[in-house]
């Protein structure tokens, strides 16, 4: 019997996620994917709950390296912006399978790596936080409430996961481009003054 890796499992959990759903695959059907006997899956990782983790954290972990990268840069925060919400399309058109699990079955994981799993996600939106505040100090952007900002913005850049088409009209960068525009400039054609919003801001946020 040919050595399995644990990225070769990983390619089909994800490919079996997709199909099946997270709950619906066993842990026989993953070895049967990778034409190995039960045991042998288990030497790899311990259970399904696992599986789903290490896809999680994988994808996670490179998007965090990147956008560290990007807030760091000593790019003006509109440049930063930009990078940042390409790199993030871009991931998710490069390995939708990845992403839609990404996006969909985190609430598969128990408290343990559920904490695990949200201090990796927080850590990644920490970057986009970092650039929103940073732009908003310089006078850059506008004041405003970073963390629905944020909670905007990733609303925008992960709901691809549910309709983006390798083969459609646009491509990743050409949306990712877009979503740009539209969240730093608006829809408008003429600047408008809107009526002020009071928010309480957490100072934890």
């Amino acid at each position: 019997m040919a050595k399995v890796s644990r990225e070769t499992i990983l390619d089909a959990a994800v490919h079996l996620f997709n199909q099946n759903g997270y709950h619906a695959t066993s842990m026989q059907d993953v070895a049967n994917a990778v034409a190995i006997k039960k045991p042998s899956l288990y030497h790899h990782f311990e259970s399904k709950e696992a599986i789903l983790l290490a896809i999680l954290e994988g994808s996670m972990e490179r998007l965090i390296d990147e956008m560290a990268s990007i807030a760091n840069s000593q790019n003006d925060c509109a440049t930063k912006l930009r990078d940042a919400v390409r790199t993030h399309a871009s991931a998710i058109a490069q390995n939708p399978e990845s992403a839609a699990i990404f996006f969909r079955e985190d609430r598969g994981l128990g408290d343990a790596y559920l904490a695990r799993y949200i201090e990796k996600r927080d850590e990644f939106e920490f970057h986009f936080r970092t650039i929103i505040q940073e732009g908003i100090t310089s006078g850059e952007f506008r004041d405003t409430d970073v963390a629905i900002a944020v909670e905007a913005i990733m609303g925008m850049i992960n709901w691809m996961t549910r309709w983006y088409r390798p083969q459609g009209r646009l491509n990743a960068e050409q949306i990712a481009g877009l979503f740009s525009d539209l969240f730093l400039n608006g829809l408008h054609s003429h600047p408008y003054a809107l009526p002020m919003i009071s928010v309480e801001k957490d100072e934890n946020q």
